[in-house]
């Protein structure tokens, strides 16, 4: 009986340490992987892939393929002065101060100057006189040249001259013709924006732009004779720049 009742005993302390092992000595090392996953089709994401950073693109290939821009074009030469042409200058004292140089420096480019020009002379004498229709008529000039309004910047009324400037310009007809603008001596400057206002097609030469500080006599006025000189080569140089001739006008000028 004592040995039934060991024996028992025995049975149930091995059972109990059955049941009390652990869990995890009894569940498998790994669980396989669901198999709606492996039969669904896509594609397997790998965690190790994703976290690369995708590899920098090389600079190299761009700038190969990148054209450099064309190189900026020579700037051209103005064409040589048209030979055998004549060049007819008027007007006041300006004129007188400017021509004498204009005409020896047109001449090395073999260009036939001709200076006509009174000291004491306004737009008005020129305009109304029988001077300048004399001069086209017998000179038959290719270019035409004013120097003109000297004497007669400082007017209150500057703009009672645009129809004589009307005037001139109509006289010329349509010879190519350019308005030289005297140096400015005075504050007043309202007969050059009237001048070049009322002189179209002729073109206006802005002698502060083409010769700024221009070196003057005791007068504060004239240039002086070291200036007259630089003033015509500035001139010629304006004009050849300017020039756009065509066959039957050799002088012609770009517009305004």
């Amino acid at each position: 009986m004592e040995l039934d009742v060991l024996s028992v005993k025995i049975l149930i302390a091995a059972a109990l340490a059955i049941a009390c092992a652990p869990a995890a000595a009894l569940a498998p090392a790994s669980a396989p992987a669901p198999a709606s996953r492996v039969l669904s089709g896509e594609p397997a994401v790998s965690t190790e892939r994703a976290a690369t950073p995708p590899p920098e693109a090389s600079a190299e290939p761009m700038a190969a393929t990148r054209a450099e821009p064309p190189a900026a074009p020579a700037p051209s030469e103005p064409a040589p002065l048209p030979e055998g042409t004549i060049v007819l200058h008027i007007g006041d004292s300006m004129a007188g101060a400017l021509g004498v140089a204009l005409n020896a420096e047109l001449e090395q480019h073999k260009v036939k100057g001709h200076l006509r020009f009174k000291t004491a002379s306004y737009i008005p004498g020129w305009a109304g006189g029988l001077e300048l229709p004399l001069h086209l008529s017998q000179l038959k000039p290719d270019l035409v040249l004013i120097t003109l309004g000297t004497n007669e910047v400082k007017m209150p009324d500057p703009t009672q001259r645009a129809p004589m400037l009307k005037k001139i310009v109509k006289m010329i007809g349509d010879r190519p013709c350019v308005w030289i603008a005297p140096p400015v001596w005075t504050q007043e400057k309202g007969l050059y924006q009237v001048i070049r206002d009322n002189i179209a097609p002729c073109r206006y030469m802005d002698t502060e732009v083409v010769y700024p500080d221009m070196p003057r006599l005791n007068d504060k006025i004239h240039p002086t004779i070291g200036a007259r000189q630089e003033w015509a080569k500035r001139v010629v140089a304006w004009l050849a720049k300017e020039r756009r001739p065509t066959p039957d006008k050799p002088w012609a000028l770009a517009p305004e």
